[in-house]
């Protein structure tokens, strides 16, 4: 348990997360260490500053992730929908530390998955999506799986791109995203990549929730390793590519 003193040191901290991700500063480190159960809680103290809440983000969908963070199932942060961008669109990015991308398949619930129901379901749509990572800490392993989680997943935004036949996840190892900066990096990864399949990744975030509500957008966890968003002179293009179900742009 945590001491009243420990806890509101702790408190202050985390307030100050959100805008130091949002303007891409660095915070300093914690007062204390952070554990799973406590870094859920510092997550909801900077939630109202990100704007409205429109979904989850779902990170360590992979044993080899899972070990490196010293956990035995996947982690979650919040989407929120002033930072949900469609092909074309600009996001700011500006600030100290370059952002990062990472491939994924999104997903839109049409209806409410309860814990043990049936992703397929309850899916409106599938997309493939680029998740935007950018943490408020230049060494945030250092500091273990409590600061991540505080630090809502390093979750900054996600780029929606083209939608998906929800019938391809029947062979999850077919679907695949690549994203590039031109004149910069490049990464891809598969659908596979997560838990197997990002439907499992989907009912996991139903069984740690209880239930997903209708509407919600679901980013289902890295299916690649993240790129920075290198600054560039008048700007920066994110280009998606998910092969013959199109390709979308985000400027930054």
């Amino acid at each position: 348990m945590t001491c009243p003193d420990t806890e509101s040191s702790l408190n202050q901290w985390a307030a100050a997360l959100a805008p130091a991700r949002l303007a891409g500063r660095s915070v300093i480190d914690p007062p204390a260490v952070i554990g799973l159960e406590e870094g859920y809680r510092l997550a909801r103290v900077g939630q109202s500053l990100f704007g409205t809440p429109a979904g989850w983000k779902i990170g360590a969908t992979s044993a080899r992730a899972m070990a490196f963070l010293g956990v035995t199932e996947p982690i979650m942060g919040q989407l929120y929908a002033e930072r949900i961008w469609r092909d074309g669109e600009t996001a700011d990015l500006s600030g100290e530390r370059p952002a990062e991308a990472e491939p994924e398949i999104a997903f839109r619930l049409a209806r409410p998955l309860a814990a043990g129901g049936d992703p397929p379901a309850s899916i409106g749509a599938v997309h493939a999506a680029a998740e935007i990572v950018r943490p408020s800490h230049p060494d945030p392993f250092r500091l273990g799986v409590g600061f991540i989680l505080a630090d809502n997943a390093a979750g900054l935004g996600a780029l929606i791109g083209p939608e998906i036949p929800l019938a391809a996840l029947t062979a999850p190892e077919t679907i695949g995203v690549a994203l590039s900066v031109p004149g910069g990096a490049a990464t891809e990864g598969r659908a596979d990549a997560v838990l197997g399949n990002p439907l499992a990744a989907l009912a996991w975030l139903a069984q740690a929730l209880g239930q997903v509500p209708a509407g919600a957008w679901v980013l289902s966890g890295a299916m690649g390793p993240a790129i920075p968003l290198e600054p560039a002179s008048g700007g920066g293009r994110l280009i998606l590519d998910a092969g013959n179900h199109g390709t979308a742009t985000l400027r930054y």
